[in-house]
């Protein structure tokens, strides 16, 4: 009788030590647990402004991130080309074909990218005496749209004349270059402005990759798709080797008497399986 209950209470004092155990166990994971988060929000940084507010601005509305998502214009109509200008080299199929057996390297192709703003494009002030109320470039609209995405911060200058709006970005800006894990859980971050990993060093190696791959891709054989009027951007006596690229001026009615004028960039063409021809966007 006195065994049993001796191995009882023996059971019973080891059973409450292993409780104990995995309670204290479960306290230094809760603990570690704990402390990583803590170190992480201590280790995240502030993310720099785009253009720094002035005091003296005044604000006029502000909208938030919920109010934006809710937004739609669901019964808005197909685009109207009212101009089209440029030439683009066709698109080379061969590289639908690359792989990790068959790969090419990234070659570096010396051509000019024209990054001309809504109120610098002579075509967009011709088109502003004539047709529509708002103008914008591809770029900027697409900015706007993914507003709600976005973790960059970014800015765009609205600038009105009568009754016709102008949105333009800023000439020392980086709104035309690719940002790099922008949206990921660490993103990269670095002070440094010489390190690889800054930011902004990180997003001007992606955007020289981008312009490269959309250039080698193209069939070199010197046949080009043109469209009626030549590149607005070159001149006639400038000797300079541009990129392949179109533009296409289009217009939305947005309803409200909203009518929108926006400059659309393609990079190459090629023939659909009917042998239709077909504008493309390339991208790395």
């Amino acid at each position: 009788m006195g065994q049993n209950l001796r191995g009882r209470n023996q059971r019973n004092s080891h059973n409450a030590f292993r409780r104990n155990n995995r309670q204290n166990t479960r306290g230094k994971y809760g603990n570690k647990s704990n402390k990583k988060y803590d170190n992480k929000g201590q280790n995240s940084k502030k993310r720099e402004s785009s253009v720094n507010v002035r005091p003296e601005w005044k604000i006029l509305e502000e909208m938030d991130f919920p109010r934006l998502s809710k937004l739609s214009l669901p019964n808005i109509g197909d685009g109207k080309d009212i101009y089209k200008a440029g030439s683009m080299e066709y698109y080379d199929k061969s590289y639908d074909r690359i792989n990790c057996k068959v790969e090419k390297p990234l070659q570096r192709i010396n051509r000019i990218f024209h990054k001309v703003t809504t109120t610098d494009d002579p075509i967009i002030r011709k088109l502003s005496k004539i047709e529509g109320n708002v103008y914008a470039t591809d770029a900027i609209i697409a900015t706007l749209m993914c507003a709600t995405r976005s973790v960059n911060s970014w800015d765009i200058v609205v600038q009105r004349f009568k009754d016709k709006l102008f949105f333009d970005k800023r000439d020392d800006s980086d709104f035309d270059l690719l940002s790099v894990n922008e949206s990921a859980a660490e993103p990269p971050y670095n002070e440094d402005p010489n390190s690889i990993n800054n930011p902004r060093n990180l997003a001007l190696e992606a955007t020289f990759i981008n312009h490269n791959f959309s250039q080698q891709v193209l069939k070199k054989n010197g046949e080009k798709y043109n469209f009626e009027n030549p590149n607005p951007f070159v001149g006639e006596d400038e000797d300079v080797e541009v990129a392949s690229v179109g533009y296409r001026y289009r217009k939305w009615n947005l309803g409200d008497g909203v009518d929108l004028v926006v400059r659309c960039e393609h990079d190459a063409v090629t023939h659909g399986s009917n042998d239709e021809l077909q504008l493309m966007n390339i991208k790395a």
